[in-house]
């Protein structure tokens, strides 16, 4: 629901758009207030070959390169920042647009600053919101990184702020001290109008595939492997997406009764009932992790010597979902994985069914690997 503030603002940008008034945009090269600007991370790439999808799948899906671009840090003065995400404007009413990724601005809602009753917040500030800010997967997967690669830079300041979206705080104060950094800096913008005489942005450090370098990840899969594991190996964990607004697995309960039936007891979750520690500890017990792309497979960060299954529609020459979230992710922490395609066309973020022959024809390929071992024991 929108607040008073988001909502003036909104009718502020209609305002603009009525009466013809052009949106400014600056690269950082010609940006107005960049105080200093240096690298702070170089170009580089990361090439698998996963022999588990070869033998289950066959070799269209077994390589996986993925790269990065070189980001740089910024120190700019006199910016006004709006909405949730932080659109960065400088002094001279143009957006700030230095994304290594660029985004299609056509397809993004720019807002405006509104000057007047603008929250000020001195800096210096770190900005630490942006797109898709309030999903924990992307926070964690695509925020923290920049904020992990500004770390010594923050740490060489007297002083500094943490400027998260309104509302997301609490939460992210838990990711703040994984980053190795102090979560008393948090301070919350607003859904309006902010100013911010000092601010300090990273652009997001990915490329196409949506992720960062790897030593960030395997940093943070570290720092969760300090989390206790209670009551010794735990069992597989099937994540749902029924509290999800889409993508939805509709024959989801025949899909578990199917996995139940090859390798016993499964336990099927969801995140939200699950305070952060319980489930770090949860997906470091268990041998399996599986369930249908989203949000929720991206903890496999947490894991190490597991095994990933990600249940994804469509075919190896026409994935509905290319996100590497799961599958690579899981490989660069220190676990095996494999992709289940349904085989089947699925619509774009729709609810889709995985067919049951099919994922039993999978299921009884993957049993015979060696890397299955640790399932066995629990169908016997």
């Amino acid at each position: 629901m929108k607040d008073v503030s988001r909502s003036i603002l909104d009718a502020h940008n209609l305002l603009l758009r009525l009466t013809g008034r052009p949106l400014k945009v600056v690269e950082a090269v010609h940006a107005a207030g960049v105080e200093g600007r240096h690298p702070i991370i170089y170009a580089g790439e990361r090439c698998d070959e996963n022999l588990l999808e070869v033998r289950i799948n066959g070799p269209a899906l077994s390589k996986y390169d993925y790269d990065w671009p070189s980001a740089e840090i910024y120190r700019i003065r006199n910016t006004w920042l709006t909405g949730d995400q932080g659109q960065v404007f400088l002094s001279d009413g143009s957006l700030f647009e230095p994304w290594v990724r660029p985004y299609n601005l056509e397809k993004l809602k720019i807002c405006r600053p509104l000057k007047i009753a603008a929250k000020r917040i001195t800096g210096p500030v770190f900005h630490l919101t942006g797109r898709n800010h309030e999903n924990r997967g992307h926070f964690m997967l695509q925020h923290l990184p920049r904020l992990m690669a500004a770390r010594d830079y923050l740490k060489s300041l007297p002083d500094y702020k943490l400027l998260v979206a309104p509302g997301h705080a609490r939460w992210q104060a838990r990711y703040i001290t994984w980053a190795g950094l102090d979560p008393s800096k948090i301070v919350e913008g607003t859904r309006g109008t902010m100013q911010v005489d000092d601010l300090i942005f990273v652009p997001n450090l990915y490329g196409k595939s949506s992720l960062c370098p790897p030593p960030f990840y395997n940093e943070l899969s570290e720092c969760a492997a300090s989390y206790p594991v209670e009551n010794g190996p735990g069992r597989p964990l099937f994540i749902t997406r029924r509290d999800a607004p889409d993508k939805q697995l509709e024959n989801e309960e025949r899909i578990v009764e199917i996995l139940c039936s090859k390798i016993g007891p499964v336990d099927v979750i969801r995140l939200g009932d699950y305070p952060l520690p319980v489930q770090i500890g949860m997906f470091r017990a268990s041998p399996l992790i599986i369930g249908p792309i989203g949000q929720g497979i991206c903890n496999i960060l947490f894991c190490k010597n597991s095994l990933l299954v990600m249940l994804a529609p469509g075919t190896p020459e026409n994935q509905v979902y290319t996100s590497a979230h799961g599958s690579q992710l899981a490989r660069i922490c220190g676990n095996e994985s494999v992709t289940f395609l349904s085989n089947e066309p699925a619509p774009s973020r729709g609810n889709w069914t995985f067919p049951e022959q099919r994922f039993t024809l999978l299921l009884d390929r993957l049993l015979a690997q060696p890397e299955a071992f640790r399932l066995k024991t629990f169908a016997s």
